[in-house]
């Protein structure tokens, strides 16, 4: 019960931002220009202080392989499903991309720090950065190999790793292993301002859901959600159970491997080519799904 008590109110804040979007209370233009405004500031800056704050030491190497093995692992089989789906290149793509690239940064970041607190933000912090760093690089590969027209590889790594959280990341890890101190007075202020990131983020998440054509790729984004909210997540499990590691110690792998797709997905299938209209909808299902996928595995990592 205190998991639900926990994980439907960030959801509640989600559907309140597509409640005022639909409405008229938020226009697109502030959508566009808040959801520009986390990016660039708050975000960066939560990452950043959740690093500093963090205890390296609690992030064994087989935690991060715990993220690498099974996102390799699914990617196999969404490859193998999709094959067998028949998809066009394109499709296969888009489709493959969305079934391991999640939304960690508004929503998984939310739901750990809702759930597990102050605790639960600095042990995601660096995990997320890892994760948005592999996540972007392996959907920019593949949608541009699968893509219906031309996209520099090279030139899309590169922006990605030039991105605002990648950056605090970096940095972040910088600060902790050189041991060079943040003036107090200057923490709290980014303190100050990354307490704006996770409640913004929802709202603009919840004002940026929409449906495109959803009974023309509805067998695929199903196929989506499922794969990316359970059976990533179900591989991890399995990889933690080869290494008797408690799914109690973990649990913030697990939210963050069950994070819905990410919004970006949209973007970059639109971009590169690939087919907007199902990572428009494997988006749009996922986050709702997602609730319960959350719920499943953080009742099944307090077992």
């Amino acid at each position: 019960m205190a998991i639900i008590e926990t994980i439907v109110p960030i959801f509640l804040i989600i559907i309140f931002g597509f409640i005022i979007h639909k409405k008229g209370i938020i226009k697109d233009r502030f959508i566009s220009d808040a959801n520009r405004f986390v990016y660039l500031f708050p975000l960066p800056l939560l990452i950043f202080t959740g690093i500093i704050k963090s205890d390296l030491k609690s992030l064994f190497f087989s935690h991060i392989l715990a993220v690498i093995i099974p996102t390799f692992a699914l990617l196999a089989l969404s490859f193998f499903i999709g094959y067998a789906l028949k998809l066009k290149s394109g499709t296969l793509g888009t489709f493959v991309q969305t079934t391991f690239h999640g939304n960690v940064s508004y929503i998984g970041l939310a739901v750990l720090f809702y759930l597990l607190g102050e605790k639960g933000l600095e042990q995601g912090s660096i995990l997320t950065g890892i994760m948005i760093l592999l996540n972007n690089v392996m959907a920019i590969v593949i949608l541009s190999l699968f893509s219906q027209g031309e996209k520099n590889i090279a030139k899309s790594i590169i922006s990605i790793i030039k991105t605002p959280v990648i950056i605090a990341t970096f940095l972040g890890l910088t600060f902790i292993y050189t041991g060079i101190p943040v003036p107090n007075f200057l923490f709290k202020a980014m303190v100050i301002l990354s307490n704006i990131a996770l409640p913004m983020a929802l709202i603009m998440i919840g004002a940026s859901i929409g449906v495109r054509n959803i009974k023309k790729t509805f067998r695929y984004s199903i196929a989506s959600a499922l794969l990316k909210l359970f059976v990533l997540p179900g591989f991890a499990a399995f990889y933690f159970r080869m290494l008797d590691i408690a799914f109690k110690d973990i649990l913030y792998v697990f939210i963050l491997l069950a994070t819905p797709t990410a919004t970006v997905s949209y973007i970059m299938a639109y971009e590169i080519g690939g087919d907007p209209e199902l990572a428009s909808n494997a988006v749009t299902l996922s986050t709702i799904m997602s609730p319960f996928a959350f719920i499943f595995w953080a009742s099944i990592a307090t077992l």
